[in-house]
C-alpha cells in the first residue's frame, strides 16, 4: 500500500466542500434574483435578513472550515511522516462518509440528534486517525 492512498479521502472531502460552497453561492445568487434577500445584506450581514434556507447553507458551509481542517492536517501528517497505515486510509474514508452523510441530514431533514449522532462518529474516526499519528511518531523517535 502506498502512502499515496490517503489523499483520495481528502480530495473526496474537498469535493464536498466545494460543492457546498457552490452550492451556496448559487441559492444566494438566486435568492438575490428572485427578491427573497438584498445584495447588500451581504455586505456586513446585518442589513436586513436573509431567508433560513441560506442561514442553514451559510452554517453548514462555515462547519466545514472548523472539524475538517483538521482532518486534512492529519493527512498531511501522516503523507510526510511516511506513516499511512491501512487503518489510517480506513478511518479516513469513514470521517469522509460521515461528512456526507452529516451534509445529507443538514441539508435534507436536519434530524438534529442523527446529525449530532453522525458528527459524533465522524469525530471518532479523526481522533482515531490523529491517536494512529501520535503512535507512529512515538514509535518512530524511539
Amino acid at each position: 500500500m502506498s502512502n499515496i492512498h490517503i489523499l483520495y479521502p481528502a480530495i473526496a472531502m474537498f469535493s464536498l466542500t466545494i460543492f457546498c460552497v457552490v452550492k451556496l453561492g448559487l441559492t444566494r445568487f438566486f435568492a438575490v434574483r428572485r427578491k427573497e434577500v438584498s445584495v447588500s445584506f451581504f455586505s456586513t450581514y446585518s442589513k436586513g435578513t436573509q431567508p433560513p434556507r441560506l442561514h442553514l447553507l451559510m452554517r453548514h458551509v462555515q462547519n466545514h472550515f472548523e472539524v475538517p481542517p483538521l482532518f486534512y492536517i492529519a493527512v498531511v501528517a501522516l503523507l510526510v511522516t511516511h506513516s499511512v497505515s491501512q487503518s489510517d486510509i480506513i478511518l479516513a474514508w469513514l470521517f469522509v462518509g460521515s461528512r456526507l452523510v452529516h451534509t445529507l441530514i443538514h441539508l435534507g431533514h436536519n434530524n438534529v440528534s442523527q446529525r449530532f449522532f453522525v458528527f459524533g462518529f465522524g469525530l471518532i474516526c479523526l481522533c482515531g486517525l490523529w491517536g494512529n499519528l501520535f503512535v507512529a511518531v512515538i514509535q518512530s523517535t524511539g
